[in-house]
This record gives C-alpha cells, sequence and structure tokens, in this order.
C-alpha cells in the first residue's frame, strides 16, 4: 500500500458505502481487504430478484415472442418451423435465464480482473496483484447494478407487459434509440456505450489511480488501462456481430 492510501481499515458496510459515496477514499482498503465474492453474491441476488419480477410480469410465451419480432432470420421462418422454435425456447429459457446470468456474473469478474491486470501490469507497469484487480472490479460493478435494476424494476412495472423489453429497459444506451434494421455490428457498437458502462469504467480508473498512488498512476493515465481491454471486448463483439448478422 502506498502512504496516500488510509491506514485505519474499513469495515465491509463501509467499503460497500464507500464506493457510493467516497470511492477515492474507499478503494486502497477495497483492493486490499474488500470480498470480492460477497459482491458477486449482492449482484446475483439482484439478478434473481430481476428476472423472478420479469417472469412474473411479462411470461415467458411473451419474452419469447418478443425476441422471436426482434429477429429477422425467425422473422423468414415457415409457421411450423416457428412453432418448433418456440416450443424449444418455452423449455430453454426457464433454465438460461435462472442458470446463466449468475455464472456470468462470477465468470465475467475472473476474466476482466484478469484482463485488467494484464494492461495495469504489462501496459503500464503498474504493482498490482490479481486479488487487488478482482476487489477493484467487483466492487465498481455495484454502484451502476444497482442503478441499473433500480431503472429496470421501474421500467418494468411502468410499461404495460407487452411493450416492455428486456434488451432496452435502461434506455440509456445509444442502441435503444436505433431502429432494429441497423446493421448489426452498429447497434452491438451502440449497444456498448451506456451511463452505467461509464460509469464503470471511471469507477474502475478511480479504483486503480487510488491503489497505485495518485502521483505513479494519475486517473487520466488509469483511464487508459481501463479503456485498452474495454475496446478489444468491443471490437470482437462487433466483428462477432457482422458474422453472425
Amino acid at each position: 500500500m502506498t502512504n496516500e492510501q488510509q491506514d485505519t481499515p474499513l469495515s465491509e458496510s463501509g467499503r460497500l458505502a464507500g464506493v457510493f459515496l467516497d470511492p477515492a477514499r474507499a478503494f486502497p482498503d477495497i483492493a486490499e481487504r474488500g470480498r470480492w465474492w460477497l459482491v458477486a453474491l449482492l449482484l446475483i441476488l439482484m439478478n434473481v430478484a430481476a428476472v423472478s419480477a420479469m417472469v412474473s410480469r411479462v411470461g415467458y410465451d411473451r419474452m419469447i415472442e418478443k425476441a422471436f419480432e426482434q429477429n429477422p432470420r425467425l422473422q423468414e421462418m415457415t409457421p411450423e418451423q416457428r412453432m418448433q422454435a418456440m416450443e424449444t425456447q418455452r423449455k430453454f429459457l426457464p433454465v438460461a435465464v435462472r442458470v446463466f446470468p449468475p455464472v456470468g456474473i462470477f465468470a465475467g469478474m475472473l476474466v476482466v480482473a484478469g484482463a485488467l491486470l494484464f494492461s495495469y501490469r504489462f501496459l503500464l507497469d503498474a504493482d498490482v496483484k490479481y486479488r487487488q484487480a478482482l476487489n477493484i472490479t467487483a466492487y465498481s460493478w455495484l454502484p451502476p447494478a444497482v442503478a441499473g435494476n433500480l431503472m429496470f424494476f421501474a421500467v418494468l412495472y411502468l410499461k404495460p407487459p407487452d411493450e416492455f423489453d428486456a434488451e432496452s429497459a435502461s434506455g440509456l444506451s445509444i442502441g435503444s434509440f436505433l431502429s432494429r434494421d441497423t446493421a448489426a455490428w452498429l447497434r452491438s457498437l451502440a449497444n456498448s456505450v451506456d451511463l452505467f458502462t461509464i460509469w464503470t469504467i471511471v469507477l474502475i480508473a478511480m479504483g486503480f489511480s487510488a491503489v497505485c498512488g495518485k502521483r505513479k498512476m494519475p486517473f487520466s493515465r488509469s483511464l487508459c488501462g481501463v479503456l485498452a481491454p474495454w475496446l478489444v471486448y468491443v471490437l470482437g463483439k462487433m466483428g462477432i456481430a457482422a458474422l453472425t448478422g
């Protein structure tokens, strides 16, 4: 720890509150003593609550119909093919919405922390450990996730169930303003830029800057360490979207 970091340890409640109220002060303690797995569990619980509410209000059938309406390839199917595809989705979707998000949260957290560790250690020559990168990643995800969930619930219960679209529930990404016939790669790029993503990137950059020391790692330099792997991810996602249409 650097001499810029605080000596008095925070409680876990102090760390959780600090990442919302005073992240620059809280991150040194988060990096050293944080419990990333606890944050992952909180994110999973929020996801379970959101999925349960969506299934209760919208229902699996309407969720499947909405997805089919938004997929041009499925529109080209014959009625028999569409019926068969819908039956398959009725069996698959209940498992997918319950299992994939929790697995994705844990796996995503581990992978993102690894990518950030590589970026900061090998590109910016920062003296950070994987556990520190993992704690910074986890706690940085929390404030945007809480705000995103609140907005999700607001849209879910303010809109009629037939008009609800989970993909654009927040309405904060550029992609939510594009038409469905926009090129897939462009929609992918637009959906990657939203206020919650920007918020997360800023928090991660603040975290590494606070842990490494602002003299050695000013915020502007730290921001480059986050943007490098994020841009690789966005470009990869755009390439896949362009290939699959």
